[in-house]
């Protein structure tokens, strides 16, 4: 990394860390006050956050967040063989736009040298920064949101954490392939909003559809390149530290499930962290669920199995599904060493370059079971209609 890249950032204030070889902190090489920038050759994993709030207008007091989540992170005991570099936090800009643009820079390098970039927000808006990195690499994106809200905002209203993904929609030249939401909760939706995502053929998945069948959630992230988490998606009770979360949302155990999907996903290249407010917190309960959450990312990059059976056949079993739905009938396949199911989704010739990692699509034995019965699983649908 170049000192252009560098002079993007701030170190982090490690006066009071103090760690046992066993735990994470120990085992992080750690851009701080203490320690020069970290070498990056051969890293797995890095870290960087983002002390950035302008974007959020209902949630102020998740700037000082990433080095709350660090401390707590830190102090968890280290399992894994990896290289995890930790490069300090963003400088905030002058506008919010230049914070965008660091952000943008920074993952771009990373996903470019293929290093897994996890994001320690601030408000959920830098998403949009996020997204960026990917169009500066003429990359088309999948991204999934862990939400209760669906921040699609309006047309005329400027980047916040309730409109971003409006912004990205609406964003020319456009990358976004696919747009998932895990976890809305219907009545914190305005219910067109839902209806013109459904409309976009993006796939939206409320509470209690996630919660019933959080398995068949794996898939939807396995899919994804960028995978955002708000501390919204969480049940009060189990994350104080956010203003927007209500009594029902996801349990702690619920949380670190969907976090271990998005590390074990080979596909899935940056992951972030929003919301979180220090502020409400209640003795560090939704930092500390936060840290365990990245453990659960980490140890999950640790089982990632590079899976893809249109480049080596050896390893999967091929189904074919006859039915009267779809003359050419749908094709499966199964994963011999994981159990993992792909579907494939019919594509002309001469988009298959436009769309290689678009019509594989990650599914689950469920869709298998619904195209066995007579009914084409929405999965294939909905990647169809875009591919036409």
């Amino acid at each position: 990394m170049t000192n252009e890249y560098q002079s993007y950032l701030v170190p982090v204030d490690d006066t009071n860390y103090s760690f046992s070889k066993n735990q994470i902190g120990y085992n992080v090489d750690i851009y701080s006050k203490k320690k020069a920038f970290p070498d990056l050759a051969g890293a797995h994993i890095a870290i960087v956050g983002v002390p950035e709030e302008r974007g959020s207008r209902l949630n102020q007091g998740s700037a000082i967040s990433p080095d709350i989540i660090r401390e707590q992170l830190y102090m968890l005991y280290n399992h894994h063989e990896l290289k995890i570099v930790d490069i300090g936090n963003i400088k905030v800009g002058k506008e919010l736009t230049d914070t965008y643009f660091a952000l943008q820079e920074i993952v771009k390098y990373f996903v470019s040298n293929k290093v897994l970039v996890i994001v320690l927000g601030g408000s959920n808006d830098l998403v949009y920064g996020n997204y960026l990195a990917y169009e500066k690499l003429n990359q088309l994106v999948n991204i999934t949101c862990v939400d209760s809200r669906i921040d699609i905002g309006e047309n005329e209203e400027e980047h916040t954490s309730d409109s971003y993904i409006g912004k990205i929609i609406m964003h020319k030249p456009n990358y976004l392939f696919n747009y998932t939401n895990i976890g809305y909760q219907s009545y914190y939706n305005d219910h067109n909003v839902v209806k013109a995502m459904d409309a976009l053929y993006f796939d939206m998945y409320r509470l209690g559809i996630a919660r019933d069948s959080l398995a068949d959630m794996e898939p939807a992230i396995r899919n994804s390149n960028i995978v955002s988490f708000d501390v919204s998606s969480i049940k009060r009770a189990d994350a104080p530290g956010n203003l927007l979360n209500g009594p029902n949302g996801f349990t702690g155990d619920e949380f670190c499930t969907l976090a271990r999907y998005a590390g074990c996903s080979d596909k899935v290249s940056s992951i972030g962290f929003y919301e979180y407010n220090s502020l409400m917190d209640i003795n560090l309960q939704t930092a500390e669920l936060i840290a365990q959450a990245i453990w659960y990312v980490i140890d999950g990059f640790c089982s990632r199995m590079p899976e893809n059976p249109m480049k080596d056949d050896r390893n999967f079993v091929k189904y074919l599904v006859s039915t009267s739905l779809f003359d050419k009938g749908l094709v499966f396949y199964k994963s011999k060493i994981t159990n993992r199911w792909w579907m494939e989704v019919e594509c002309p010739d001469d988009l298959k370059a436009k769309y290689a990692e678009n019509y594989l699509v990650s599914c689950s034995y469920n869709d298998y079971l619904e195209a066995s019965n007579e009914k084409l699983p929405q999965r294939w649908l909905r990647v169809l209609k875009k591919l036409l």
